[in-house]
């Protein structure tokens, strides 16, 4: 758009004619509206903004104008299977059941029999157990009993498996990522389910997270303080391009402990693009997660060593590390593109955990 400005050096003195006056700012409103000489004009230029289209009912909830849009009065359709979960008996983790579903103590065996030949063939060899992970999908087999149901979400499936009692549930998401439509399914499944989400990218996290859950605007890592981490801003929506920032970040430990003041974490998704190899270490059997009594019952866990190359082998470690402890069981191995991957995770070894879910 352009601003025409009529430039006048001379004004005349107040106690002109008024119809000198009229007369003459008739004669300046018809040169300004048919004058077409620009040499007679100073022009200013000024930027011109174009608006989309806005379809009525569309909310945009963002920082900059062009970041994550909001559906108003989003339909709600309850999962099936609320109802069967909401009748399930009350939970009493202190003994076991009598008909137990699995039988922990074999499951453990015949998961270590069929892994171990295949990690062993990557061990010292960091390349080989990061590009090739996908390959442990043969051992999947072993679990066909659990009933492993899947939540998707834009991206990607997480995996979880459903009480077989009622009580209260914790879900942690470390790692929101603009994306909550699993753990929105998830709450549509679950009763009685408490959600809290981390990631240090406010917006649009913290509006979908807070729908349900709630919402702690930090990452997640081995030391408070900043770091640079890997992170979705909410400008990139469209081309959903990640940058590194220096970040505020939290210990994994203090959070889950002395912010929440949880012991047992039912179900967790970690998917914090590097993140994670800060405190992969704490898993280990006398770790930090145990020495706060910190317990987590079945976590999905995505890794993203092309990205971090150091945590390649921070993987590698973790990986042996992991099937030393025989605590847990792994899983649902999917690669995404080299050097990315993800898993779930079933702790086999807690007892809450197993008579919660597995029995």
């Amino acid at each position: 758009m352009k601003t025409y400005i009529r430039l006048r050096e001379n004004f005349l003195p107040s106690s002109a004619n008024t119809l000198f006056f009229t007369v003459l700012l008739f004669f300046i409103l018809l040169f300004v509206l048919s004058s077409n000489d620009p040499k007679k004009v100073l022009v200013v230029e000024t930027e011109t903004v174009t608006l989309e289209k806005v379809e009525v009912g569309h909310v945009w909830d963002t920082l900059d104008g062009i970041g994550y849009h909001f559906e108003e009065n989003k339909k709600v359709v309850m999962d099936p299977r609320f109802e069967k979960l909401q009748k399930l008996p009350d939970c009493d983790l202190t003994v076991d059941k009598k008909l137990s579903r699995v039988d922990t103590l074999r499951l453990m065996d015949t998961f270590q029999k069929c892994i171990n030949p295949i990690v062993e063939r990557w061990r010292d060899n960091v390349d080989a157990i990061n590009g090739r992970w996908e390959n442990t999908v043969w051992c999947d087999r072993v679990f066909r009993s659990l009933d492993i149901v899947p939540m998707n979400n834009l991206h990607e499936t997480k995996w979880t498996i459903l009480p077989t009692c009622k009580e209260d549930n914790i879900m942690v998401t470390l790692g929101v990522g603009h994306d909550t439509m699993a753990e929105e399914k998830l709450n549509r499944t679950l009763p009685n389910t408490y959600f809290y989400g981390a990631d240090p990218i406010i917006e649009p996290n913290r509006q979908l997270y807070s729908a349900f859950g709630k919402f702690f605007p930090f990452a997640i890592g081995r030391e408070p303080g900043f770091t640079k981490f890997r992170v979705l801003p909410n400008q990139n929506q469209k081309t959903r391009t990640y940058e590194f920032q220096d970040v505020t970040t939290i210990p994994l430990t203090y959070f889950l402990s002395d912010i929440l003041k949880l012991k047992r974490i039912d179900i967790a998704w970690i998917d914090i693009e590097g993140g994670e190899f800060e405190f992969l270490y704490q898993f280990y059997r006398g770790g930090l997660l145990d020495q706060k009594d910190i317990t987590i019952c079945q976590f999905n866990l995505e890794i993203h060593s092309k990205f971090h190359p150091l945590g390649a082998q921070v993987f590698h470690d973790f990986v042996f590390q992991i099937l030393d402890d025989k605590r847990y069981v792994f899983l649902k191995p999917t690669r995404t593109e080299p050097g990315v991957h993800r898993m779930f995770f079933i702790n086999l070894e807690n007892l809450e955990c197993v008579r919660k879910f597995l029995q």
